[in-house]
């Protein structure tokens, strides 16, 4: 692990997978750093694609706010755990197409963009993210589904999220009480978990070898990268996290993006066929 200010050369940078939150921004604040490097990269020709847990706002949501950043991109270079959900019921369990989602407006809208049916009615599959209107019937109807059969798929575990006030629940703990009700783990996802990474990584067309994912949370971001074999940096401008051994570290630490040298990148020659 090579930390900050260290002078342990970079590996040859061909693409780059990015967390947004404590990455991009703090809440409602740009990280000045952050947006000019991936302004730099923008520039350079280093493909890039952001990947985020948050299951409530769509890629054009995600736009639109780096927009106010300064930051242009296309809502194809915007990954989230919502989009990965609809993908995966599609490529994974292609004959499912009665999904019912406990969720924000964003995650239905994902489920329909692909063609899938979204209802209460025998549904064959339950999806849940984080729904800041849950009821205990929405979670009636998500265990009767799962107890019958019915796929059980979620955004990502995120048990609390932070709030000005403090913290509030996440989509991981409703996940959580479906999960203790039916005795049935559900697919996940979402960072730590790789099906996002693995999307973003199609999006790309790069060799993970030489793909970078950068976030600011070890037990998220970092171990969705290195289970994915994929170069991982943590930048220390997010919330930090407590030391924990049985995790994986990250491969560099920074304390801003501008130390990521791309200057090896191989952006303008072929790309490698992804390994």
């Amino acid at each position: 692990m090579a930390s900050a200010g260290s002078n342990i050369p970079w590996p040859p940078i061909e693409g780059i997978i990015s967390d947004l939150d404590g990455v991009i921004y703090r809440g409602s604040t740009a990280i000045a750093d952050a947006v000019e490097a991936f302004t730099g990269w923008q520039k350079a020709g280093v493909p890039f694609c952001f990947a985020t847990n948050n299951s409530t706002h769509t890629p054009e949501d995600v736009v639109r706010r780096l927009s106010g950043c300064g930051l242009s991109i296309a809502p194809s270079q915007v990954v989230t755990s919502a989009v990965t959900a609809a993908e995966l019921v599609r490529t994974r369990y292609p004959h499912l197409t009665r999904i019912y989602v406990i969720g924000a407006p964003s995650l239905v809208t994902a489920m329909r963009d692909v063609g899938l049916e979204v209802t209460e009615q025998r549904p064959e599959a339950v999806v849940m993210g984080l729904d800041r209107a849950i009821t205990h019937e929405k979670m009636r109807i998500a265990i009767e589904a799962i107890l019958n059969g019915a796929v059980f798929i979620g955004t990502n575990p995120d048990l609390l999220l932070p709030m000005a006030s403090g913290f509030e629940p996440g989509a991981g703990a409703t996940i959580a009480a479906v999960t203790a009700a039916t005795q049935v783990q559900p697919l996940i996802v979402g960072k730590p978990q790789v099906p996002m990474i693995e999307t973003a990584l199609s999006r790309l067309g790069t060799n993970r070898a030489s793909t970078v994912m950068i976030g600011d949370q070890v037990p998220t971001d970092i171990q969705a990268g290195k289970r994915a074999g994929l170069v991982t940096v943590l930048v220390t401008t997010g919330v930090p996290t407590r030391q924990d051994p049985s995790l994986m570290a990250p491969d560099f630490i920074v304390s801003s993006l501008r130390e990521i040298d791309v200057s090896a990148a191989r952006a303008a020659q072929p790309r490698q066929r992804r390994a």
